[in-house]
């Protein structure tokens, strides 16, 4: 990916994919505040993992560790989204490796807030795996209706948070273009 224009195509698709996965983890644990609908749901996941698919060629390509994981990771979560039962259940659990190999290598090979980023994508990841898979397996005997809600909106909101790190730093090229361009106005200027 030596063409900055190629890397900022791939970022944005990148970032679209992240988005849309973060927002639908906050649909599922947040619906009041997300009415959509699910043919919404449907068309966001179609962009989504075609934008997935696009990041993982060209990350396959440039033999790019970082983005195979989230690419390998948005896919994953994408199909899941349409096939159900084991299948499904085992995709599912791809993307939440995938993104936790994502967050460790994002930790190994940067600094700064991204490193910081790394390791909430890491944890985030880490711990939907585990929370939902004890959602799945764990009853709880007289568990009331609003104690119910508010476990099983546990795993979705980690997976927000996870997604929605995970776009942060996949942006990161779109996002140095625009501080280089804030940078050179702040250095233009005549009033700081």
């Amino acid at each position: 990916m030596q063409d900055i224009t190629g890397v900022r195509v791939v970022s944005a698709a990148a970032t679209v994919a992240a988005l849309v996965f973060g927002v639908q983890g906050l649909s599922g644990g947040l619906p009041s505040l997300f009415g959509a609908s699910r043919p919404v749901w449907f068309a966001a996941t179609v962009v989504g993992g075609l934008a997935a698919a696009l990041v993982l060629v060209v990350a396959l390509r440039a033999r790019d560790r970082r983005a195979t994981a989230a690419a390998v990771s948005m896919l994953a979560f994408a199909v899941a989204w349409f096939v159900p039962g084991p299948v499904g259940s085992a995709l599912s659990f791809v993307a939440q490796a995938a993104l936790v190999a994502f967050g460790l290598l994002t930790v190994w090979a940067v600094r700064g807030v991204q490193r910081v980023l790394g390791w909430v994508v890491t944890t985030a990841a880490a711990l939907w795996f585990v929370v939902g898979l004890l959602t799945q397996t764990v009853f709880v005997p007289g568990a009331s209706q609003e104690l119910l809600v508010v476990v099983f909106s546990i795993p979705v909101l980690l997976q927000a948070v996870a997604y929605l790190a995970t776009a942060v730093l996949v942006a990161a090229p779109l996002l140095r273009t625009v501080g280089a361009g804030a940078g050179r106005l702040w250095d233009s200027a005549e009033v700081r």
